[in-house]
Formats: structure tokens, C-alpha cells, sequence
């Protein structure tokens, strides 16, 4: 039975995670901001569930979810889930926001990731797994911010993975394409400033990816079942790319690399 504290568990990809491991007979803790979806979680679980209400914009909560879960017992595996994403222009969006934003989808999962790494290293093992996106590997129209935050997770990680792996410590960045969740309509904020030369994005950000999501979603429940074959396998990649969509964003990540090198 391994022991899973998974961030942002009342819905999506975080929700088809905890289910899918607790379908396996292991023992879930998960996070999230509210408290009927945390009651709702706990009734699942026949007693394998933990559930703990934290707000991942909150330093100080993050440091409480990481305390009071460790106080419950060892854990083996923390997937930083949680996430929120701002549609706007580079120049539209308001830098407060953006450092909102950044809170949720870069400093919650540092700052997550420092307070169990003690515990990990004192075990000699423990895995890591970071939710990112196709966003964390090419710049996408209007969603700035997050390809930005998304960005910065990657290098964090792929540093971190450098870091750790002599010390039994695996590391992961699962790397979704379009995912059929309520992230557009729950996760995602419009930039409040408009201006008239980005009109092809301006107010028309959910519109747009709802459009998108459309035809190009994959379940959440598949990308649970990569994260868990992925885990299971000899060897755990740093990379897990998921969707039909995400093949030509690794495409076009290369091709642009190999461009720059000549």
C-alpha cells in the first residue's frame, strides 16, 4: 500500500488520481480548497482517505497541509496538482494577478516539495510528481502567465531531478494536453485590462479554449492511468506526456531547439 498526498483532489485530474489509488487498495491524502469536496472525498475512501482544507495561494496553509499530512504518517508519493491559469495578452495582464497565479502554479509545489524532501531523504525514497502542461513547453497566445508559471515548474523540476536522484528520490513532470476537467470554467480568469490590438484574444479567452477542449479533450481518468503506469514501470521518466495533442507540441519543442543549435 504506498501513501499519496495529492493537491487539488475535489475535481479533474486530481480527483481521477485519488480514485484510481484508492481503487489499488493505497492510502490518499488530498488538499483542496473546499470543504464539502473534502467531505465528499473522506466518504470515499473506506477509511484510506485524509482529507485537509487548504488554499495553495497561502504559504502558511501550504506549510500546514505538508505538516499535518506527514503528522498522519509516511508518505511515498506527493503529486502537486493544484493549478489555476489567466487568459490575457503578455501586456494586458496585471502583474498582481500574475504573481497570484505564480503562488498557486510555482511556489505552492516548491515550497511543498522543500517541507516533504526531509522526510524523503530521510527514508532514502519518495517520489515527486509535478502537474504541468503543454503550456510549460511552448508559449501559447493569451495564456502568458501560465505558459510562464508552467515554464518555471519544468526548470524547477528537471534542476530538482538532477538533484535528488542519488538520494532514492524519483521525479516527474506529467505534461497534459487538452483535459476534459472544469479548469476552464472553475481555473481559469480573464485579464481585466483590454486593448483593442489583441482582440482575437481579449474577453474571448474561455470562449476560445472552450472551443478547443471540445475536440481535443482526453478524459482526466486517462491521464491518472499514464501517472500510475508510469510509476509502476523500472525506470519513471522525467517527462510524461499525455494526449493525442501533446505530440506536436513535443514536436514543435524540438524543432525549435534544433533550430537554435544550428
Amino acid at each position: 500500500m504506498r501513501r499519496w498526498l495529492i493537491t487539488g483532489i475535489s475535481s479533474g485530474i486530481g480527483a481521477a488520481l485519488a480514485k484510481a489509488a484508492l481503487a489499488r487498495g493505497d492510502h490518499v491524502t488530498g488538499a483542496a480548497r473546499d470543504a464539502q469536496a473534502i467531505s465528499a472525498f473522506e466518504a470515499e475512501g473506506a477509511g484510506r482517505t485524509r482529507g485537509i482544507v487548504a488554499d495553495m495561494s497561502d504559504p502558511r496553509q501550504v506549510l500546514r497541509l505538508a505538516c499535518e499530512a506527514l503528522a498522519a504518517g509516511h508518505v511515498d508519493i506527493l503529486v502537486n496538482n493544484a493549478g489555476q491559469s489567466l487568459f490575457g495578452a503578455v501586456e494586458e495582464v496585471d502583474l498582481d494577478d500574475a504573481r497570484g497565479l505564480f503562488e498557486v502554479n510555482f511556489f505552492s509545489p516548491w515550497a511543498l516539495t522543500q517541507a516533504l524532501l526531509p522526510h524523503f531523504r530521510s527514508r532514502g525514497s519518495g517520489t515527486i510528481v509535478q502537474l504541468s502542461s503543454g503550456c510549460g513547453l511552448n508559449g501559447t497566445p493569451g495564456l502568458g502567465a501560465y505558459c510562464a508559471s508552467k515554464f518555471a515548474l519544468e526548470g524547477l523540476t528537471e534542476t530538482l531531478a538532477l538533484e535528488v536522484a542519488a538520494l532514492g528520490i524519483r521525479t516527474m513532470l506529467v505534461e497534459p494536453g487538452a483535459i476534459a476537467t472544469r479548469f476552464i470554467s472553475h481555473g481559469t480568469r480573464e485579464a481585466q485590462l483590454r486593448i483593442a490590438d489583441y482582440g482575437f484574444l481579449s474577453g474571448q479567452g474561455k470562449t476560445v479554449l472552450d472551443g478547443y477542449y471540445a475536440t481535443a479533450a482526453s478524459p482526466p481518468e486517462a491521464v491518472a492511468e499514464a501517472i500510475l503506469a508510469a510509476l509502476d514501470g523500472e525506470t519513471l521518466p522525467l517527462r510524461l506526456p499525455v494526449g493525442e495533442d501533446m505530440r506536436g507540441a513535443l514536436a514543435q519543442k524540438a524543432s525549435a531547439l534544433a533550430a537554435l543549435a544550428g
